[in-house]
């Protein structure tokens, strides 16, 4: 027997075929093969949900009686349907070469459950009682196509920037000026937001264990800008709007860039185990760039196009709120999907806003900025864009990855909006009661101190009455009667 035939004597060769296709690795001297939805670079299959994959299965190299047992390690996302163990029987093709064994054929199914990832691992055990596991097939079920899905995905699209030509014609950019001339308030800001945020994001997802789709989707999350839900909380807290609005104006620029470094620094530890999770930079640099540009043409028509800016400053808040009803319409069965995530996708999308508000405070107290200033920095740094976080996550990843990074998105938006609402409802209510612990100091100072115009600005003693105020003194009386 030469060289060659012993090293292929006991060879096992498997071939999974599921239908079509081919893609071949070596794992030893195993090579596997198998389709649809297969991916070269990762070894994995995809599989829609509530429909089922025959697997065509050939052996060959079979040397002694084998059990082969096919295991879901997630029966949550896919099951193996019917029979999952096979009892194999070595069968010599030959009898000039007794080294050569003939293959075995099996056939098996697959089922997709639930949209998610999950792998199928294979058990091999001979007469010998050794055993090998075959390294595992990673299997995508995916949602089945709907219309619905794109729909909802371009709707939004277009709210956006309906949304953000809106800001550009609508904002009165003197007075963001007057806040960028002295930018200490929107510089905490921006260090809130996209260092302090993502940090939060990530030190969540680790101690919440999060998976690794949920995981990438806070961070992506955590870098986005701010938008109108901090704008509307700030104006119902009655705290420094137009230091709000500049921070969400501003923080859509610095997106461009920080927001693809910030996932992909915080984010690439979470991708080693499926490259599609990998920072798309050119798919979001594109996405950052298409909200960009309306602010801009909104900039344009507020300083050149007065006329147009008065038409779009009429016409686009009813086309706004048409989006919206269009998006919610379709975007509730869409992502529906969403409220089945495990429990700590939800406490993370609970936790993450109110962290980086008392994170967003704290550092702004630390500058020294006002109570107002600071309440303002800490809800919009805990009140992320969530809108844009989903439309980037459907746009710049591949599927299933970007219906479970969106996951993370929509409950995000969802208790945000609850956790916003209950934060203005409380400071409402304790306003109707004495104390006002929210109330502008220095408009209290104000209202308690007497007036006192003397250059120096010394207030009169609280013991003297209005008559001692606005009577002469001594010394006027004596140079009025000398001039009498």
């Amino acid at each position: 027997m030469t060289m060659a035939e012993t090293m292929a004597h006991g060879t096992l060769l498997i071939c999974l075929v599921l239908l079509s296709g081919h893609l071949s690795l070596v794992w030893g001297t195993l090579t596997v093969s198998y389709s649809p939805g297969y991916s070269k670079e990762s070894e994995w299959v995809t599989v829609t949900a509530g429909e089922y994959s025959i697997v065509n299965m050939t052996i060959s190299g079979i040397e002694s009686d084998t059990q082969i047992e096919l295991k879901s390690q997630h029966p949550d996302f896919f099951v193996v349907g019917g029979n999952a163990t096979f009892q194999l029987m070595p069968t010599v093709v030959g009898i000039e070469d007794p080294d050569l064994m003939a293959n075995h054929s099996l056939s098996f199914v697959l089922q997709g459950i639930f949209i998610g990832i999950g792998n199928l691992t294979f058990e091999v055990t001979n007469i010998a009682s050794n055993v090998d596991l075959i390294n595992p097939l990673r299997v995508k079920v995916l949602q089945k196509p709907s219309i619905l899905s794109s729909i909802f995905t371009y709707t939004l699209v277009v709210f956006l920037f309906v949304a953000y030509i809106s800001m550009g014609v609508n904002m009165k950019w003197r007075e963001v000026w007057k806040r960028l001339r002295r930018p200490w308030g929107v510089i905490i800001g921006a260090v809130s937001q996209f260092i302090v945020m993502p940090l939060v994001a990530y030190a969540v997802a680790k101690i919440a264990n999060l998976d690794n789709e949920s995981a990438v989707g806070l961070i992506v999350i955590a870098s986005c800008p701010g938008g109108y839900v901090s704008n509307v909380i700030t104006l119902f807290m009655e705290c420094d709007l137009v230091l709000s609005i500049t921070m969400t104006a501003v923080s859509s620029f610095i997106a461009f860039g920080l927001m693809p470094l910030n996932i992909f620094l915080y984010g690439r530890e979470f991708t080693t185990e499926n490259e599609s999770l990998e920072t798309p930079f050119s798919n979001l640099v594109i996405s950052l760039i298409l909200l960009v540009i309306p602010i801009l043409i909104g900039i344009f028509c507020y300083y050149k196009l007065p006329k147009v800016t008065k038409i779009l400053q009429i016409v686009l808040r009813p086309i706004s709120l048409l989006l919206i009803i269009i998006s919610l319409g379709f975007g509730i069965p869409v992502f529906i999907y969403a409220f089945r995530a495990p429990p700590e996708v939800y406490l993370a999308s609970i936790v993450l806003p109110l962290i980086g508000s008392a994170f967003g405070v704290l550092l702004a107290k630390m500058a020294c900025l006002d109570n107002l200033s600071a309440i303002t920095v800490a809800i919009e740094t805990g009140y992320q864009n969530a809108l844009v976080g989903l439309a980037l996550s459907q746009l710049s990843y591949p599927q299933p990855e970007a219906d479970l990074i969106a996951r993370g998105p929509c409950l995000y938006y969802l208790f945000s909006m609850i956790e916003g609402t209950a934060i203005v409802g409380i400071y409402r209510l304790m306003k109707r009661f004495p104390g006002k612990p929210f109330a502008n100091p220095d408009s209290q100072s104000e209202e308690m101190l007497p007036q006192n115009d003397d250059a120096n600005g010394d207030a009169p003693p609280a013991d003297v009455g209005l008559t001692n105020l606005t009577s002469p003194s001594k010394a006027e009386q004596a140079a009025a009667e000398e001039a009498n």
